[in-house]
């Protein structure tokens, strides 16, 4: 019984590869405002880019991980997400948690965090749940250059998009 069930285990196929990174831009009938949004879905999992002119102020990164994230407590204050891209040092940063998942905010930070996005392969997040059990959560990174690119032109972005694209 314990072989077949390690037999099971061993021959389980690997995760799909995730669909590359799809942008969706949206104009509001009444406004004309621009609401846009670059989607990257990894083995359930998503990490998103965003612009929304009538809730936020620049670009929004937010991911989502399917288990509870802990939130900040009284005592030990906000709680740092440490993440990393490819082979490059660790990095932390407070992010907003929000039930599974938490949004980066800042128009610094995001800049920092979408030029990494744009150059690498692998993003890993490393955070703790609501039982404060350590989680890591991975995405393979595909399509993201040409999906960011777009969506900061849509959000009028040009500034941001020239500091990370160049003039082109």
């Amino acid at each position: 019984m314990l072989l077949t069930a390690l037999a099971l285990v061993a021959a389980e196929p690997p995760a799909p590869p995730p669909r590359p990174m799809q942008v969706e831009v949206v104009r509001d009938a009444i406004t004309d405002r621009v609401t846009a949004s670059a989607t990257l879905v990894d083995r359930g999992r998503t990490l998103v880019v965003a612009c929304d002119a009538d809730d936020y102020r620049g670009i929004r990164v937010s991911f989502s991980s399917g288990r509870w994230v802990a939130l900040p407590s009284i005592v030990a204050g906000p709680r740092r997400l440490v993440y990393r891209f490819d082979e490059q040092p660790p990095r932390g940063a407070v992010w907003v948690p929000r039930d599974r998942g938490g949004r980066l905010v800042g128009r610094s930070r995001v800049a920092n965090f979408l030029g990494d996005l744009i150059r690498s392969e692998q993003l890993v997040f490393r955070t703790r749940d609501i039982e404060l059990r350590r989680f890591d959560l991975r995405f393979r990174i595909v399509g993201a250059q040409p999906a960011i690119a777009e969506l900061l032109q849509a959000c009028g972005e040009e500034r941001l998009r020239r500091d990370l694209f160049g003039d082109s």
